[in-house]
């Protein structure tokens, strides 16, 4: 679907991108827009983490909305600040991927987006935690996540909420960012920031998109190409290749923990249900000849599959989460295409697009 957005241009000078940007959060703060703005900063060098400001001048000197890294998913942060509806408006700025993940929370009741105002941002991709902290401040040398070389949503999606998008691809070389806003923003909203006195940027826009078009075609050679060596990692395939790649799973929960669509507050596997007596366990050992220890590591991947492949935006912090380096992103990201594909659902991309098995069709597994 096409979205006519209102494209205003916001000059970049010699502060740079990021002050800039910066300070058009913070204005926002300051005019009433927002009561209190969501954004990435530095805490400590190379070490990027989300806060809750209220005050504008924090925003304006201490945010790093382009520092190529993701702490967490931020839909998790949002989530946790709207998952009750609070008073006042809130202000969040995040990746494409990280939208998709909220809007997902939101038809899943765990968000409530009334009071959101959500601020999107292009985003080229972002390099592992770890790396980025060591190499800090030389970071820019870094290769990006295998989830975002393969990534087919490098923009903010038009479509998911009423808010406004920051576009920077494509633009590289006009001393310039782009703010769209949606046709659907509080008219209140579109006043104020019109009334900061940004020239029309519908040029600028054609330009990105005809970038932004290039670069998914080039990503979606990549992700075919992931996808079949995703299949060969597996190893022929069914229940025993997957065991096989989990193998190395020492039960930690990190990835559901890392995961923003895995929303449950009480998880099955946390509670007595696999703790079996030692008798069981010994009677399990005994008929299969042995018994892997940590129990149902294997059962426990599989049910987070069943749970969260309809939803699943392709994030990969699953895989960034795991400490010993199981490749969980290849494994999730292609159960997720054959779930969303069978039921043709796009996660993330429209409050219209209702979620699969909260709504009821009859034909709705009938072949295609």
């Amino acid at each position: 679907m096409t979205v006519i957005m209102n494209n205003l241009v916001i000059p970049v000078g010699e502060e740079g991108r990021t002050r800039v940007l910066s300070a058009f959060l913070a204005k926002l703060l300051e005019l009433g827009v927002v009561d209190a703005m969501i954004v990435p900063t530095m805490p400590a060098p190379g070490v990027i983490t989300y806060l809750l400001a209220k005050d504008a001048e924090l925003v304006r000197s201490q945010a790093e909305p382009f520092a190529p890294v993701m702490p967490i998913n931020g839909a998790s942060a949002v989530a946790g600040a709207v998952s009750k509806k609070p008073q006042g408006r809130i202000g969040a700025l995040l990746k494409p991927c990280e939208i998709r993940a909220l809007l997902e929370l939101v038809k899943l009741k765990q968000a409530e987006a009334d009071n959101l105002l959500v601020i999107g941002i292009d985003c080229i991709g972002t390099v592992a935690r770890g790396e980025y902290k060591d190499a800090y401040p030389a970071s820019n040398t870094l290769p990006v996540r295998e989830a975002c070389r393969v990534c087919l949503n490098p923009n903010p999606p038009d479509t998911a909420f009423d808010g406004i998008n920051i576009g920077y691809i494509g633009l590289d070389d006009c001393g310039c960012l782009l703010a769209s806003l949606s046709p659907g923003l509080d008219p209140g909203i579109v006043g104020v920031i019109e009334e900061l006195g940004f020239d029309k940027g519908d040029a600028l826009a054609k330009q990105r998109e005809a970038t932004l078009a290039a670069l998914k075609e080039e990503r979606g050679d990549a992700y075919e190409e992931f996808l079949r060596e995703a299949e060969a990692e597996l190893d022929g395939g069914g229940v025993e290749g997957i065991a096989k790649m989990l193998a190395a799973c020492t039960g930690c929960r990190n990835c559901r923990v890392a995961c923003p669509v895995c929303y449950c507050r009480e998880c099955i596997f946390d509670g007595d249900v696999f703790e079996y007596e030692t008798r069981q366990i010994l009677g399990r050992a005994g008929k299969k000849g042995g018994l892997k220890i940590p129990q149902e590591t294997l059962l426990y991947h599989l049910t987070r599959m069943n749970h969260m492949s309809l939803s699943c935006v392709a994030c990969g912090m699953c895989e960034e989460a795991c400490p010993v380096d199981i490749r969980l992103f290849p494994l999730f990201a292609r159960i997720a295409r054959r779930t969303q594909g069978l039921f043709q659902y796009v996660p993330g991309r429209s409050q219209e697009d209702s979620l699969p098995f909260t709504t009821f069709r009859e034909d709705e597994l009938e072949p295609r």
